[in-house]
């Protein structure tokens, strides 16, 4: 892994073996424990912080699956305190003359998605690793990441009540999570884990599977700096004589 000021951060979802008879336990304790993994709702601060993802949706996944993807990662991340906007932007030059809000320069609150079929073999990412992040120079941080629909079609566990598109949906959150806390911000385990276990994908299943509190304070002032960025910019620059 590299670092959050230049490199690529991959990952995969692996099922560890010997946690199935933990099922029926995890759907009692979801249905007991609405706080777990950092469940509880957390109310967005004043100060409205904002993330705009720009998706560019290769693949064609189909509208029902993407909704559904952007859902739940607009969910995890509204925990923390922080609103995703979602700009469906064009595949192709004909279709970007009809999408003015995807012409517009990229600014440091924005972050591109790309949904791929499958990346190119320049990124030599692992089999196993479904999605990536792309960190660049600070102060802006990362702003691209990406996903591969056919890796996670093929690798969907048979998990109860978990479908694609919630597999997507965090697969997602965590790759915007590594350009928010950083290329060297895999966790030992949760969202932010290199590899989901069987009874974590249950808690993704059910909408408990999140940042934890000290995640979510980072990425909050991650995003906090990023919109004092964009407004700086956005400010007209006065010459003064000396």
């Amino acid at each position: 892994m590299k670092s959050k000021d230049q490199g690529l951060g991959s990952r995969g979802w692996g099922i560890g073996v010997g946690y199935w008879r933990l099922l029926n336990l995890l759907i009692a304790m979801v249905a007991a424990s609405p706080g777990l993994a950092g469940g509880e709702t957390r109310q967005p601060d004043e100060t409205d912080l904002r993330v705009t993802v720009r998706v560019y949706n290769y693949a064609r996944v189909s509208p029902a699956d993407m909704a559904t993807a952007e859902r739940v990662a607009a969910r995890i991340f509204r925990q923390t305190g922080v609103e995703l906007s979602w700009v469906d932007c064009p595949r192709t030059r004909q279709e970007a003359q009809q999408n003015p809000a995807c012409q517009s320069s990229h600014t440091p609150t924005e972050i591109l998605l790309r949904v791929v079929s499958e990346f190119p073999e320049g990124l030599r990412l692992p089999p196993s690793s479904m999605g990536f992040a792309l960190g660049t120079l600070s102060p802006q941080g990362g702003y691209l990441a990406g996903i591969s629909y056919a890796r996670a079609q093929k690798q969907l566990p048979e998990v109860p009540g978990l479908t694609l598109g919630q597999l997507l949906g965090h697969g997602i959150a965590h790759e915007i999570g590594h350009l928010l806390l950083g290329m060297e911000s895999h966790s030992p385990s949760g969202l932010m884990g290199a590899h989901w276990k069987a009874q974590e994908l249950m808690l993704a299943a059910y909408g408990q599977f999140n940042f934890s509190h000290s995640q979510a304070e980072v990425i909050r002032a991650d995003v906090g700096a990023r919109m004092q960025m964009a407004e700086a910019a956005r400010q007209p620059q006065v010459a003064t004589l000396e």
